[in-house]
This record gives C-alpha cells, structure tokens and sequence, in this order.
C-alpha cells in the first residue's frame, strides 16, 4: 500500500506538471534580509521599511537599540518593492537588504535615508542557476570639470555560470564610444569586477546625460536577465571643481545638561578636521552668549538641545555618531559657488573691521539668488557668574561616558560645571547680515572667471580676545536659505596675495625656466608649485627653477601658505608655451588616437586606409612600426613602453601626419 500510494503521488504531481504548468516551482519561497543600524543607538524612532509584493504586504522590518535583522519570505522571481516610512531622526537608520540568494541588492548608509514612500524595485531570486551579468553601478559623480573624464563601471555575477568575457558600451546626449571587450576573467557569482572603458569620455560643460551599457555576455550576446544590464546618469559638466566647506551650527546653552554633547562635538570635529573643510558654530540659547537673531534663525530648524543644522539644511544630533558621517558625506558635493576672504583691515583700537569677500562660480549661471553673510566666532569665551555654569547630565557616569579629544570624561566632572572650570569654544558671537545675509550683492546672471567682491564692515566687541576670533563668511542661496559655500579665517591671519613672474615664457624644448614668488599681504610659511597644473607639487622652494622637457602650453599654480595654515592659490593657464625641437609639427587632424594618456593600449583611428605606423621618443629613436597595414583602425600593444611623451607617425595614401600621446 504504502508503495502504491508513492507512486499514486508521484503519477499525480507530473500530470499537474503537464496540465498545470510548474507550479511548484514558480511557488517557491526564500527568505529576504534586512540588517538594520542606528547611529545614535536609539533605534529607528518610528521609521520602518514595508516590504510588498503587488498589493500584499510580506512583512515589515523595524528595529530597537543599535542593531537588528529581520527575513521576510518573498516568492521566487517576484518583483518587490520597498517602501519607506520616515521616523524622527531618518540620518541615524542605516540598513542593507539582501535577496533570497544572498546578494545584496540594495545599501543605505547612515544620512542616506530615502525619501517616504515606495524607494526601490528589484527581483527576488530563490535560484542561483544560469548566467546573469548585473552592471551595478556607474562611478561618476553628479559634477564634473570639463574635459577627459574616466567612464568607470562595477558589474556583479549574479548567476553560478562564471562570467568570462563582456563588452562595455557609453554614451553622452546619444552618442556612442567605441566598443570595448573585457576578457580573460572568470567571476564566480556574487563576486565584482570594476572597469575602465579605455576611451576616455570628452565631456563639455552643460548637463549630460550618460549611458553606460553590458552587452555580448561571454561572447554569447544576452544573458538571462537583460534589465540590469544597462545604468543611465545625467552628470553636471562645470569649468572647475571647487571644494565644499561644510558648516554645522549647534544650538546649545548653559542650562542644558544634554549640551556638554555638543561641546565635545565641535571640539572634536575642530581637532580632526583642519582642512578648512569644517566649520562648527555653538549658537547659544538661554544664557549669557545668547545672540538673539542667531538663536531665533536656528530655532526655525531645531526641535530641542542640543541639536544643530548642517549648511541650512539637514539637521543632526552633535553626537560624534552622527555628526562625523554627516560631514563626511556633506563635504563629496561639489559646489557650483565657493567664497573667500581676499583682503581684510582691522584697527585694534578702535575695533573697526574690514572684510572683503570674493566670490566665484564654476559655470555661467542665469536667474540665480544668493546673499552673503559674515559670523564672528570666538574660542576661549569665559564667565564668571553662575549663568556660565554648565549643566552635565553625564556626570556620575551614569549615562556613560563622554570622552573629547583631549582625554577629558564628562562623566569625571560635577553637575553643574563651575563657571570658574567652563571654557566655551566656537562660540557664535554676531551676525554681520543678519541670519539671511546681504540681498543683491551678486547680480542674478554670474559668468566663470568673473569675481563678485562685498565688503563687510563691523566693530568687534572690546570684550572678544583677537588672537581667538575667527571670520565665517557665507554664500546663502536666497532662494532655499541652503548655505552653499563658506569659509572660515582666523581675524590676526595674514591674508596673501599669490603672485609669480619668471624670466622666459617662450622656447624651445628642453626649456629651463626661472620662477620668482612675488607673493605680498604678509609672510609665507610655505610655498607648492605645480609647474604643469596636474595637480602634483613639484617644487616647495620660493624661487625654483624647472626644466620643460616636452613642447606645450603649460598652466603653472602657486600655492602659499600663512603662518596659521590658510592657503592660497594663483593659476596662470597657458603661462609657459615650449616648442619641439627636429620634430616638426604636431598635427590631429584625420586621425584620432585613444585613450589619451594611454596605458597598455593605445587606438588609432584614421579616414582613409592606412599604410603605416611608426612610434618614437622625444629623441627619434622608433620604438614600434609596421609597415603592413590595409585598414582604417589598428589597436597597439604599448605596455611595454616607460612613462612619458610619444610621437605616432601616420602615413595614408593621401597624408603623412604626427600625433603626440602620453603613456602613464
């Protein structure tokens, strides 16, 4: 019986197959995975993520404390969507979701939670069978400088059959690159592959979109899954790329036992962080540095203390936990405008201040807003009267301990703090401005290269210690109120004025070319020159000499440094011109070779069929030739060759032309 009855079953499970379709199969479930973070260790405060299948709800993950995780069973090849519910303080959730076959489909690190609702879409797998290749990501970022720009790509195996070979395709605003094939591989699944499409893409300034495509999987044209094949961006292309200055103000006060959170905060980003890239402002609340203005600003954006806003925008706790990843992940924008102090008098006597702020902006932009605003802030501040008593809730330890940089515990002192043992740093002093800066200072249409200058006037209070006062100066897009670059600059600092002149600016290579620092406005502590603006220092000496070996139009940067560590930057483009020497011309005109600089392979495009190639060296030694060539395109094996400048020799039956590339 028992034999017969198996065989019953089994004779009925075909028949479902044949007449039903495998619905076995397509019914099948594994489990989804989410891991949850808190930064601050408080738990999610509300927020959750809802997992769906079409209408159904499959579950919903949520966490306490610092960490957690959750599995959610999902059909087999079911599309899922994740949907958002924001909590009190979305910055601190962090969380990874991973499919029913272990990959991870989609990671949000700590400050960036999505927006509420429905935030991602992916194909739950049950089945690792087959042959899926998954571009993953596209590394550009949202700004670029115009110009050569690397098209760099991160593809994942997302099937058990090994990944041996694919071709990478890009486009800008429709038009495509060369083909390129990346073979000899063997990604196992789940495993990554980051590569460089060997054409380096021109970029020109405006909006461009990119799209950047997988394609010929192992040589056998589509995988099993074609949707995640290809990964499209729209990029910003701008003149220059300038350096966001993230500001953090914190609302704080005295009477706030929390606040001591705050002091160890700004004190310690202050001591990492000396870039400049950092700017921390205790705007207090309540107590005798109260400045009325600034306290009502930041209330418009603060629920409690201590809390601070980031550039006017994003708020978050001043708790190392949260406030380090903030800025870390602030300061990778990069900014359209940028703002610094370029001249300033300031009469000890009398107190009177003079700042002159410069601004300038990365591309030609219409129809824009912005103000400016000046912060005086000063470190050192004391009091005297208990109202300068700082309230501590962490002492006793009883709410752990709380460490700043120089080894003090908070969790060591009494509650309240004596006014005697109290030293305020950072401290918000005035607003020069107002809290909405300056309107109409920079006309609504602004061009690149153009300089915007306001001048700021004020008289510092007796009572501030010079040596401890530093000036904020801030561009403020008037539209959103968003700060959208600053700087900061300690008032007793010297500010430089860069300058350099040299004896030749024309001649032939080799060329030596004496350099003079004619930098004024105080005294240099250092100096970085940068003779070809690559961005590497190639001399640190006042008055150095350096030697072009190669014929060009060079741009030459000075840098030079104040004794306080400020720094200040002149680029003369297109300063020194050299000419080649027994060469001849240069000339780019029916023939394209790329990449350029090249690495291992160097292509070379031509209108009409060529006859022949030589490569040679700035001394006319051949290093590579063929003389056997019947067609339009040729790609050349020079991974051999050093480091430097080449010469390609190309010959037609119309034309004989040379091309310069560099090999790095």
């Amino acid at each position: 019986m028992n034999t017969m009855k198996k065989r019953f079953l089994l004779l009925f499970s075909l028949l479902s197959i044949l007449f039903f379709g495998q619905t076995s199969i397509l019914s099948a479930q594994c489990d989804i995975r989410i891991d949850m973070q808190d930064s601050y260790g408080d738990g999610w405060n509300g927020a959750s993520i809802k997992v769906y299948h079409g209408a159904d709800l499959l579950g919903t993950a949520t966490m306490s404390g610092s960490s957690g995780s959750v599995t959610i069973s999902a059909p087999d090849m079911a599309d899922i969507s994740l949907v958002w519910t924001a909590g009190s303080y979305p910055e601190e959730c962090g969380f990874t979701v991973t499919n029913g076959i272990g990959i991870e489909v989609y990671v949000c690190e700590f400050t960036e939670a999505p927006n509420a609702g429905e935030f991602f879409i992916f194909t739950n797998l049950c089945s690792s069978v087959g042959l899926d290749i998954n571009l993953i990501d596209l590394v550009i970022p949202g700004k670029v400088a115009a110009g050569e720009n690397e098209i760099v790509g991160i593809v994942r195996s997302e099937r058990d059959t090994p990944i041996t070979s694919f071709d990478v395709v890009y486009s800008i605003n429709g038009i495509d690159s060369e083909v390129a094939t990346f073979d000899n591989l063997n990604l196992g699944f789940n495993e990554t592959y980051e590569f460089v499409h060997p054409q380096l893409a021109n970029i020109e300034v405006g909006v461009r979109d990119i799209v950047l495509s997988v394609e010929n999987i192992n040589g056998q044209g589509e995988d099993d899954v074609t949707t995640n094949n290809t990964l499209s961006v729209q990029v910003l292309c701008v003149n220059e790329i300038f350096v966001k200055n993230v500001v953090y103000e914190e609302g704080t006060g005295t009477w706030c036992g929390w606040c001591p959170r705050g002091l160890v905060g700004l004190n310690t980003m202050a001591h990492n962080y000396t870039d400049g890239t950092w700017i921390g402002i205790g705007v207090h609340n309540g107590d005798p540095m109260k400045v009325t203005e600034y306290d009502q600003g930041i209330g418009t954006f603060i629920s409690g203390y201590p809390s601070g806003v980031m550039n006017r925008e994003n708020v978050f706790d001043p708790g190392l936990s949260s406030l380090e990843p903030a800025y870390m992940t602030a300061k990778q924008d990069i900014p359209l405008e940028k703002i610094a102090i370029t001249a300033k008098t300031w009469d000890e006597g009398t107190g009177e201040l003079t700042v002159e702020a410069t601004s300038n902006f990365a591309m030609d932009l219409t129809g824009t807003s912005y103000n400016v605003a000046m912060v005086i802030v000063e470190s050192g501040v004391t009091g005297t009267t208990s109202q300068w008593n700082q309230r501590n809730y962490y002492s006793g330890g009883g709410n752990g301990n709380l460490i700043d940089w120089d080894g003090t515990n908070w969790a060591n002192l009494p509650d309240p703090v004596p006014a005697a043992d109290m030293v305020y740093n950072h401290v918000g002093r005035a607003l020069v401005g107002g809290w909405n800066g300056f309107p109409g200072t920079i006309p609504a249409d602004v061009t690149y290269g153009t300089s915007y200058v306001y001048e700021f006037t004020h008289t510092l209070d007796a009572s501030y210690n010079p040596a401890d006062v530093d000036l904020v100066v801030m561009l403020i897009d008037a539209t959103t109120g968003i700060i959208a670059n600053a700087y900061e600059f300690p008032l007793e600092a010297d500010v430089l004025m860069p300058e350099f002149s040299s004896d030749e600016v024309d001649g032939e290579a080799p060329f030596l070319v004496n350099f003079i620092d004619e930098t004024q406005g105080g005294t240099v502590a250092a100096w970085s020159w940068d003779f070809n603006n690559d961005g590497v220092e190639d001399s640190n000496v006042q008055n150095p000499s350096y030697t072009y070996e190669t014929g060009g139009d060079y741009s030459v940067a000075l840098t030079v440094t104040n004794e306080t560590g400020n720094s200040f930057k002149l680029v003369k483009t297109s300063y020194i011109h050299t000419d080649f020497v027994g060469l001849g011309n240069v000339i780019e005109n029916k023939f394209k070779c790329y990449p350029n600089p090249a690495k291992d392979v160097i292509n070379v495009q031509s209108v009409d069929n060529l006859k022949s190639i030589r490569i040679f060296n700035v001394s006319g030694q051949t290093i590579y030739s063929d003389y056997i060539i019947s067609s339009k395109s040729q790609s050349i094996d020079i991974s051999s060759c050093e480091k430097g400048v080449f010469f390609m020799e190309l010959t037609t039956e119309a034309d004989t032309k040379v091309v310069k590339f560099v090999v790095n």
